[in-house]
C-alpha cells in the first residue's frame, strides 16, 4: 500500500485560547513550537502525532563548522526525515552498509525533486549500498514521486 508524503513545518507560537490537541482538552497560553501540515493545515504539538508519510527538515541536527548532518562535508540544508510505517528515516543519513565510509561527499540515498514530491534512488554521486530501497524497522520499500511504496518499487 503506497503512502502519500506531505511536508510539515514548525509554526511559530501557540495562540492563547486555542485548545491543545494533545488530548488534555485544556486551553493553553503557550509560546512553543507546533508543527503544521502544509497541504491541509493540520496541527500537532508532536511530530509523532502525524500519519505515515510526514516529512520534515530536522534543523536541530546541525553539527560543527556551521554545517548540517554528521557524515557529509557538503550538507548545507537540514537533513530531511520521513515517517515510514517502520519508524522515522533520515534520508540524508549514511546507510549501515555504505561501501564508501571514508567519503564525505557522496550520498547513500540521492534525492530528486522538491519535498514532499521527491524520489530517492541511487542515481548520482553514491556508493554501492543497496538499490535505493529503505529498510526502517519492519518497513522495506522505496520513496518514489512523493509516495512510500512496498519493496517492489
Amino acid at each position: 500500500m503506497p503512502y502519500k508524503c506531505f511536508l510539515i513545518e514548525q509554526d511559530g507560537e501557540w495562540r492563547e485560547g486555542e485548545l491543545c490537541n494533545c488530548g488534555c482538552g485544556t486551553s493553553l497560553d503557550y509560546s512553543g513550537s507546533w508543527w503544521v501540515r502544509k497541504d491541509t493545515g493540520e496541527r500537532h504539538k508532536h511530530i509523532r502525532d502525524f500519519a505515515v508519510g510526514a516529512m520534515w527538515f530536522a534543523d536541530w541536527l546541525k553539527q560543527g563548522k556551521g554545517g548540517y548532518g554528521w557524515d557529509w562535508d557538503n550538507q548545507d540544508t537540514p537533513p530531511l526525515v520521513v515517517k515510514t510505517p517502520g519508524g522515522d528515516w533520515v534520508i540524508d543519513s549514511r546507510a549501515s552498509n555504505c561501501t564508501m565510509k571514508d567519503d564525505k561527499l557522496h550520498r547513500c540515498w540521492v534525492r530528486h525533486g522538491e519535498p514532499p514530491i521527491i524520489t530517492v534512488d541511487k542515481s548520482g554521486n553514491t556508493c554501492a549500498a543497496g538499490a535505493g530501497s529503505i529498510m526502517c524497522g519492519s518497513y522495506h520499500g522505496f520513496l518514489r514521486d512523493g509516495h512510500l511504496t512496498d519493496g517492489n518499487g
